[in-house]
């Protein structure tokens, strides 16, 4: 029996409902730690550099938006970036679970706080014989929301006697930035699929059905 780690990213808050539709995603990405990813990093970062991209995290939200220290490089540059951390991703012997909570049934902190925890306890439920093949779990994730971090160690608490909750920084590890790009996927995906991608979004993925065909279908084999 193995170690599991798993690396948290949420894309939403708990805060009111600026526009509609809204959802609210947590990622969880499942890493082995007997499978080691150090060549992966390597290569990823080695490939970041003789780029000329002098970034720690590759943050993958304002990448496309062109924002914080992004703003500086051109749409090519960018595009470079994201498909280094696609090829990452795909490279990396890990797997992926995403939890959605529809806003429309989720309109206060108390509503959203209850159906996240449902959604996630449901989904621990369905795959609880993967996690039965570790002795230890250990979650990362940078406690960026309370609420989340509050559902996160009251679900896993109750599924897992063997679980350790670690605050980490996306800078410091690299499948935290890989959470943070599938957690932005899988809404790109939600948005693609309601015809609602936004300009920066269009301009980003302007080559006919790359979004669909070259991330979201790769990012496919990836799934718990």
């Amino acid at each position: 029996m193995g170690k599991l780690s798993i690396f948290i990213d949420e894309s939403g808050d708990f805060g009111e409902i600026k526009e509609r539709p809204a959802y609210y995603l947590v990622t969880f990405v499942f890493h082995d730690q007997n499978k080691n990813i150090d060549k992966q990093v390597l290569k990823l970062e080695e490939s970041v550099r003789a780029a000329g991209f002098d970034v720690e995290y590759i943050h993958t939200g304002p990448v496309i938006r062109r924002e914080e220290i992004f703003a500086g490089y051109s749409i090519d540059e960018r595009r470079k970036l994201l498909y280094k951390m696609l090829n990452f991703v795909n490279a990396c012997p890990i797997s992926y679970l995403t939890v959605v909570v529809d806003r429309k049934e989720a309109v206060d902190k108390v509503s959203l706080s209850g159906r996240l925890a449902r959604a996630i306890s449901t989904a621990m439920s369905k795959y609880q014989n993967f996690f039965a093949g570790f002795e230890q779990i250990t979650v990362y994730y940078d406690n960026g929301q309370s609420e989340l971090s509050a559902i996160l160690n009251a679900v896993f608490s109750i599924w897992f006697s063997n679980v350790e909750f670690r605050k980490a920084q996306p800078q410091k590890y690299r499948l935290l930035q890989a959470a943070d790009f599938i957690c932005t996927m899988e809404l790109l995906r939600i948005k693609k699929d309601e015809r609602r991608l936004s300009r920066s979004e269009g301009m980003f993925f302007y080559k006919p059905q790359e979004l669909k065909k070259t991330f979201l279908r790769s990012l496919e084999k990836k799934k718990l």
